[in-house]
């Protein structure tokens, strides 16, 4: 039966095929045939997937599911002081070394490095040598002097003496009390004092040395108040001014408050910094001279969001900003960084309200549609 319809089929097509059909070789017919076919499948889209005939080639629309989606979460500005960082050391308000001002030797060391000392206490003593006896002399002369001016005080007022020699009585007197004061401080001298409160931090001598004058006998240190000292940029100095408070954040973990105590008025040749110093209480005396330190020091107010530091990305001309989400739409908004925290960084340059994206904001471009999903963090210490 389907050899009967297949020949029906065939005696049909010969009678109504064209004449210039028939004059083609068939081997030529079977070739356009099979190109007619080719023509046919992409013209009906079977091989493009016909149901995206209305796509634009090169800038096709996304649909629904081809928009990406990115976490975002909002930021909200709040009050924030600027504060400029300067590293630093801390150093003694008062320390000094205490010098010999006679010489002589060293007779007794009273006290040793560690040990607390009182103003006056007596350090280094030399031994007195001479000085004793010569400023015995010098009052023994004194008393003498002050008999021989008492008489003739008294043979002036008898009219048996004159001014002038009785005059030359009370200059000798005089020159005597000079030469004891003289002698007394000769021999006090001898005894090298603490100028104020403190500890003693170096011995310079032993006993036996001998010192002249200006040598070292020991350094003594005041423990308060304490200084944190650094060098301040050009650009910054000018927004510091003596008395502003400031924070000392000691290497060794404390955290110390204190106030501007100094700042230079010419910078230094060689840096072009200024110095700054800054006063710190040490009532228990546990601080150190020579301590690394970072000095902060608040210098005003603006408005400033924190931000976690993974958050920050980069366009293309290197500056730093954040990728937020405005209508469904990326933008690149810039930032400047005003300080950083265990917490965070916090940064201005943004809106008091903004949302910003925390999660994706990698494979997003400006400009580019996305869905904005709510939940990120935009810092750690949210």
């Amino acid at each position: 039966m389907f050899r009967r319809a297949f020949r029906s089929l065939g005696a049909w097509w010969e009678r109504v095929q064209p004449d210039f059909w028939r004059r083609i070789k068939p081997r030529y017919r079977a070739a356009i045939t099979i190109a007619l076919i080719v023509a046919l499948y992409l013209a009906t889209g079977i091989f493009t997937g016909g149901n995206n005939a209305s796509a634009v080639p090169g800038d096709q629309k996304k649909t629904g599911s081809d928009i990406p989606r990115v976490r975002v979460a909002q930021l909200v500005a709040s009050q924030r002081a600027v504060t400029i960082t300067i590293r630093g050391r801390t150093e003694a308000l008062h320390a000094v070394d205490v010098r010999a001002q006679v010489e002589g030797v060293v007779r007794t060391i009273h006290f040793e490095k560690g040990d607390h000392v009182k103003a006056g206490d007596v350090l280094c003593e030399l031994m007195v040598n001479d000085r004793q006896a010569k400023y015995e002399e010098a009052a023994a002369l004194v008393a003498e002097r002050e008999k021989e001016n008492t008489a003739a005080q008294n043979l002036l007022r008898e009219g048996a003496m004159s001014a002038n020699a009785a005059k030359q009585a009370t200059a000798a007197l005089e020159a005597a009390r000079a030469a004891m004061r003289t002698q007394q401080v000769e021999l006090e001298n001898t005894k090298i004092r603490a100028p104020f409160d403190g500890f003693v931090d170096d011995r310079y001598v032993d006993e036996g040395d001998y010192m002249r004058p200006g040598d070292k006998c020991e350094l003594v240190i005041a423990p308060e108040p304490f200084l944190a000292v650094g060098s301040v940029s050009e650009r910054e100095v000018g927004q510091i001014k003596v008395g502003d408070p400031a924070t000392v954040t000691l290497v060794t973990g404390e955290t110390v408050q204190g106030k501007v105590y100094f700042v230079a008025d010419k910078a230094d040749d060689t840096t072009r910094t200024f110095q700054l110093e800054v006063e710190i209480p040490n009532p228990d005396g546990k601080l150190r001279a020579g301590v690394s330190a970072d000095i902060h020091i608040p210098v005003k107010n603006l408005d400033a969001q924190l931000i976690s530091p993974g958050i920050l990305v980069l366009d293309d001309n290197g500056v730093v900003g954040v990728r937020a989400v405005e209508n469904g739409v990326v933008h690149f908004v810039p930032v400047e960084i005003v300080s950083d925290n265990p917490e965070g960084m916090w940064v201005t340059g943004l809106p008091n309200r903004l949302t910003v994206i925390t999660v994706g904001q990698e494979f997003v471009t400006d400009g580019e549609r996305v869905i904005a999903v709510p939940g990120g963090k935009a810092s750690s210490a949210s």
